[in-house]
Order: C-alpha cells, then sequence, then structure tokens
C-alpha cells in the first residue's frame, strides 16, 4: 500500500480511496475488506505530502461521534488530506453483520444520513480552529 500511494502522489494524483466492506468478501488472498481504511490511510499519510487520503464510511452502521472523531485525526495526522466517501450501505449482507436481518429502506437509510452528516458537522464545528495550543513555547 505505501508503494502504491508514493506512486499516485508522483502520478500527481488527487487522491487515493479505499472502501470500507461491512462485511467478509468470498475472495481468496485479498486484503479487500479486512484493512480498516482509515487506520490504513492515516499510516499511507506518513509517506506521502499532497495525496488525497479519502476512505468509505457508512452512515446505517456507525455512529456520528466515531465517525467526526477518525476523520478529524485522519485530517490532522495527514495536514488537511482526509476525504469521506458518504454511503448507506445497502446491502442485506451488512445488517446481517450488524443484528438485523433486513437493511432500511432506500427513503428512511437517506434520511438517517442526512441526519448522520448534520450531527458529524456539528461535532467539527463545536470547537475552534485554534482551540488546541500545540506549541506552548510559540503559543500555537
Amino acid at each position: 500500500y505505501k508503494q502504491l500511494a508514493a506512486t499516485a502522489e508522483r502520478g500527481k494524483f488527487d487522491m487515493m480511496f479505499f472502501a470500507d466492506l461491512l462485511y467478509v468478501t468470498q475472495v481468496e488472498n485479498s486484503a479487500s475488506g479486512m484493512l480498516d481504511p482509515l487506520t490504513l490511510l492515516s499510516a499511507l499519510s506518513t509517506v506521502t505530502d499532497k495525496l488525497g487520503l479519502t476512505a468509505t464510511v457508512s452512515t446505517t452502521y456507525n455512529e456520528p461521534y466515531n465517525v467526526a472523531r477518525k476523520f478529524a485525526s485522519l485530517d490532522w495526522i495527514s495536514g488537511g488530506r482526509a476525504g469521506w466517501n458518504i454511503v448507506t450501505s445497502p446491502l442485506d449482507i451488512a445488517a446481517h453483520n450488524y443484528g438485523g436481518a433486513k437493511h432500511p429502506e432506500h427513503g428512511l437509510r437517506y434520511e438517517m444520513a442526512r441526519e448522520f452528516v448534520e450531527g458529524v458537522t456539528r461535532l467539527w464545528d463545536s470547537w475552534e480552529d485554534d482551540a488546541l495550543v500545540l506549541d506552548r513555547e510559540s503559543g500555537r
């Protein structure tokens, strides 16, 4: 993955994208769906300087606070390069992993997603950009 990210940056790609699968795939010898995309992208931020780092995260099977915290962490670690591909996870196989027999209907999922994104945005906006003093000597 590090080599892929470094190659993408040298090739002047704008961003790299990793999906978050909420179920186990049937593909053998593949890391697809096994690695958490936010953790992976945090690691890849150490070998890139300009490449955008985007992860898919579902609004159906997560909580706003956790998503806000994880993306804020990636954004801080990467120097402002985090991106969120917002999805509602339309597959029943994902619902099974979270204790449900079926997925919420389309309209309900998108209403839930709108409220979810509002909650995440409010959490991100709940503190000033310069609220933390990271360097005590300079006051910044």
